[in-house]
């Protein structure tokens, strides 16, 4: 990588932090006007504006100067920003956004109309503010703004700044330091010329020339360089307010080209330094010293690597831990085998001592006994004893058996010792492996932050917007705790920030429009978050307009996108597609907000950078949502291996409900499938099961055997009943046969590569302790995909003359839309939960019942509120109730009032659900004690998550 590579890659690092300082101070600034928050602002946009000229990016350095104009000139004590004026300001704000989201997605810009788009806002803040406006206004001085405005910055941002240059210093990397350097060198020239310090100023200044003039030079140059601005440092801290330190005579010198004397002054820098002191320690102006963040900024590359190289590590121990099992194992059967082989000696010496042999023996026998008697070993007579029993124990098989024997007791002692220290080798690996996974968890934990940490920029920017454009919205999250990648949370926040504005501007109606609508005046947007089977999904939701389709249509026509004759015979999918299209914009007028096109491309763009994709549901005068789906690096994780065919598969362990060896009598079968009776507590669902075999398309000559001898297998031999491993997909419960199982083991997972293309549920490989390849297996992308073949054959037993979501659209992109939608909920559901359905309508109870029970809850059902009533009375474990209005006998209100009346009943949370739309029947359903209140026809999503939450309020 080139010097002007590496700087363009600081340059983007630096540029998102700066950009996220400005939108942060520009939006506390509503809370309450502080000069101290325009400083932060100016100091920002003039460093951005240093950074951007030196790769040479002229429009960002000119907005990022025209934004520190602007803050100087609104740099007043107590001053006071209108709305209008605000506005202005974040208007500003966006196109230095615009600019730089160009280069950091590397999409195109129109320069020329961002730069007429700033020149316009600057004219219009003067218009507004008057005299008050005024370029030439000066920093505020230390008495205006309470404090020493110039220690501030030289105790905070030049401390960190020097820190990080001698940091840089340390890890002796020349193309690093030279970048930092020169990035440092250019915002202290900017800070000098700021504060009016001169020999601050001019040290910046002889820093870039050295770097000019000896770019191969920048470590020694950066020794000396640091020496000149911590003296400077510490001279400005001491009071000086007027210079602010001057060049050293070694650095002045660096500033021509090369002498003989810059080569000696180079040359001396060339021997080993001296360890520099900490800045703490060269100054002593201040008692306390600032604290500093304790991070560091890492590649995601080398965390990634560190990642393999776990899981390679993880890989070969498991590997080791087989090879010492099977050693343990072999010296077990040794020592057996060894004991085994000792009593038969046992046994033939006992034999011999009853008898066996003849006369002679029976003296050789005394003789053996002499010749065992203590003695002299040096003796003669020993010797000769000795040398008469090894010719004795030739001829003789008595004397031959106990020498085996004696060989074979220190045989079994060894064998002994050698399984001693075989157990403590397999001890050492297990704590092995344990500082293994603790080490990638570790890691883990390390790239993980909660989203929580992204949401909570969001309400501020929207409050913003509230203000500007007069509506009023609830900013409602759901799942701030659900850990991503920090590398992903920070690709998310531009398609998210954008989805919220187009939620905001093209969702939510005007406030007139919803009361038309009989819709509160406050719209919603939800984003919510959930982890799903190896996916990440985030949803944004508003409950505004919907998705006009002929608007669309109309508006791609007029912008050449398609022809009027192709439009015709568009489907609301494709159209749906052309709100990703590049420049593609409905909005009729340009604003802040929208106009540019440049929304729902940038979305997909950034999802495609991460490998993501997005769908929209839409429904007409309901509203949008747009789901983002994003892939999880998984590099190791805990897999159910298994056999299947012959063959051995992993498959995620965190999506397996239960495993099971089902009885005879469990499994109903029938033509073409068979399902399993599951009870669970006092439940009983009919679970349908797919053999793995049959169920996988995809063919792999690997792992054509089973791995070595299992520890567990388990099957019913007697009655040929194989495992059936439950899974649980989209709240559902299907279960996968398979020929053995071989337990739960900790694994590295490989992708496959580009090669091949194989089926989605075929997540990579892994190598098994043996040395093996095995197909991991996405097990809940497996049912899916079985699901959907089952709902295709199964949609026309169903019929409801009450749609669940009427007119709904989903397009999936980039990949081609399936033909099922997926199912879009997210919300924690208890299984064993039970909901009681009251209507009179038997289509609407199945319709509902079988969205309820999809979702994981079992559903009792009443004709009206008398059988609601019986059914409770009956069904202890109800838990929620769902009843209709208008029914026979006894109407919803009737049993709202009943149940208020009744102590058993009255803690049982009712949600209506009716096609009664008015606020009367609202208010009165309400103020009867109903805790919520949904209107037909209904979003499936909207009402599962009505369910969790008046759960969770139960509980």
């Amino acid at each position: 990588m080139t010097f002007d590579e590496q700087s363009y890659q600081y340059f983007l690092q630096e540029a998102q932090e700066l950009l996220q300082e400005i939108e942060q101070e520009l939006l506390s600034l509503r809370e309450g006007f502080d000069i101290n928050k325009v400083y932060n602002l100016m100091r920002a946009t003039h460093t951005l504006k240093g950074a951007a000229a030196s790769i040479n990016s002229g429009t960002i350095a000119t907005i990022a100067h025209s934004l520190e104009d602007i803050f100087r000139a609104i740099c007043k004590p107590n001053l006071c920003i209108g709305p209008e004026v605000e506005a202005l300001l974040f208007e500003s704000y966006e196109c230095l956004y615009l600019s730089l989201n160009a280069e950091f997605t590397g999409s195109l810009l129109n320069e020329a109309e961002i730069l007429d788009r700033i020149s316009d806002i600057f004219a219009q803040l003067q218009e507004q503010m008057g005299d008050s406006f005024s370029l030439e206004a000066d920093l505020p001085n230390s008495e205006e703004l309470g404090f020493d405005l110039t220690k501030s910055i030289f105790e905070l941002g030049v401390t960190q700044r020097l820190d990080e240059l001698a940091a840089a210093i340390a890890s002796a990397d020349p193309e690093q330091i030279f970048s930092l350097l020169r990035t440092q060198a250019e915002v202290f020239f900017g800070l000098g010329e700021s504060l009016n310090l001169p020999g601050f100023q001019a040290i910046a200044q002889s820093v870039l020339s050295a770097l000019n003039n000896y770019p191969n030079q920048s470590i020694t140059i950066a020794r000396i360089a640091l020496v000149n601005f911590q003296e400077a440092r510490t001279s400005i801290l001491n009071g000086d307010r007027t210079q602010g330190g001057e060049p050293s005579r070694a650095l002045q010198q660096l500033t021509t080209p090369r002498t003989r004397v810059t080569d000696a002054i180079l040359n001396s820098y060339d021997t080993p330094q001296p360890t520099f002191p900490t800045l703490e320690q060269a100054t002593s102006v201040s008692h306390s010293t600032p604290s500093f963040s304790n991070t560091v900024r890492v590649n995601v590359e080398h965390l990634e690597q560190l990642n393999y190289f776990i899981g390679e590590l993880l890989t070969n121990q498991n590997r080791q831990s087989l090879q010492n099992e099977q050693l343990w194992s072999a010296i077990r059967v040794l020592s057996s085998r060894l004991v085994k082989h000792q009593q038969q000696l046992y046994e033939l010496t006992g034999d011999w001592e009853l008898g066996i042999g003849d006369k002679g023996d029976k003296e050789d026998k005394k003789e053996v006994q002499i010749t065992n008697l203590p003695s002299d070993l040096h003796s003669p007579i020993a010797q000769t004893r000795s040398r008469l029993s090894s010719q004795r124990s030739i001829s003789n098989p008595y004397l031959l058996i106990q020498s085996i024997l004696e060989d074979t007791v220190q045989l079994i002692e060894a064998s002994e010792a050698v399984e001693m220290f075989a157990r403590e080798s397999q001890e050492t690996l297990e704590k092995q492996r344990r500082l293994l996974i603790g080490s990638h968890d570790s890691l883990m934990e390390a790239r993980m932050l909660p989203l929580g940490n992204l949401f909570e920029r969001f309400p501020r920017i929207l409050q913003q917007l509230e203000i500007v454009h007069k509506k009023q919205i609830a900013l409602e999250f759901h799942g701030s705790d659900t850990l991503v990648d920090k590398a992903v949370v920070e690709r998310l926040y531009d398609p998210l920030l954008h989805l919220v504005r187009n939620a905001f501007d093209h969702g939510i109606e005007a406030p007139s429009t919803r009361q038309e609508w009989g819709k509160p005046d406050k719209g919603v947007i939800e984003i919510r978050a959930y982890h799903q089977g190896r996916y990440l999904i985030v949803e944004v939701q508003d409950d505004g307009q919907g998705l006009d389709f002929e608007r669309i249509r109309n508006k791609a026509v007029e912008e050449g996108l398609i022809s009027p004759q192709y439009a015709i015979n568009l489907s609301h999918e494709e159209i749906i597609n052309l709100l990703f299209e590049p420049g593609f914009s409905t909005a009729s007028t340009v604003n802040n907000l929208s106009g540019r096109g440049m929304g729902l491309d940038v979305v997909r763009t950034h999802l495609r950078a991460i490998q993501g994709t997005v769908s929209v549901y839409s429904e007409p005068h309901r509203g949008t949502m747009f789901r983002l789906q994003i892939p999880l690096k998984l590099t190791i994780d805990k897999l159910l291996v298994c056999q299947a065919d012959e063959k051995i598969y992993a498959l995620f362990a965190n999506a397996i409900e239960e495993i099971i060896i089902p009885k005879v009598e469990q499994v109903r079968c029938w033509d073409g499938g068979k399902a399993l009776r599951w009870r669970k507590g006092d439940t009983e669902t009919l679970i349908p099961i797919y053999q793995l075999a049959t169920a996988l398309n995809y063919s792999s000559p690997i792992s054509q055997f089973p791995i070595s001898q299992p520890k567990h297998s388990f099957a019913d031999t007697e009655n040929k009943m194989m495992p059936v491993i439950l899974i649980r997909c989209q709240e559902r419960l299907l279960g996968l046969e398979v020929e053995r199982l071989f337990g739960e083991l900790e694994l590295a997972i490989r992708p496959l590569g580009s090669a091949i293309a194989p089926p989605p549920y075929v997540y990579g490989g892994s190598i098994l302790a043996d040395g093996r390849l095995t197909l991991v297996l996405d097990g809940t992308a497996l049912i899916n995909h079985l699901s959907e073949q089952q709902t295709q054959e199964n949609a026309n037993n169903f019929v409801s003359s009450v749609p669940l979501m009427p007119n709904l659209k989903h397009q999936q992109l980039p990949i081609q839309t399936r033909a099922a939608l997926a199912d879009a909920s997210n919300f924690e559901k208890k299984p064993c939960k039970t909901i009681l359905l009251v209507d009179d309508s038997i289509t609407v109870r199945q319709t509902l019942s079988l969205t309820l029970q999809k979702a994981g809850y079992q559903v009792v059902q009443a004709k009206d509120g008398y059988e609601a009533i019986e059914q409770i009375r009956y069904h202890s474990d109800i838990q929620l109730v769902f009843c209709d209005i208008e029914m026979p006998r006894m109407n919803g209100f009737e049993f709202l009032k009943t149940r208020q009346q009744d102590p058993n009943l009255s803690d049982i949370p009712v949600v209506m659900l009716t096609s009664r739309s008015s606020d009367k029947h609202r208010l009165l359903a309400f103020k009867l004690g109903a805790n919520a209140y949904i209107t037909k026809p209904y979003l499936e999503h909207m009402l599962l998550t009505t369910v969790t939450d008046v759960l969770e309020k139960k509980n």
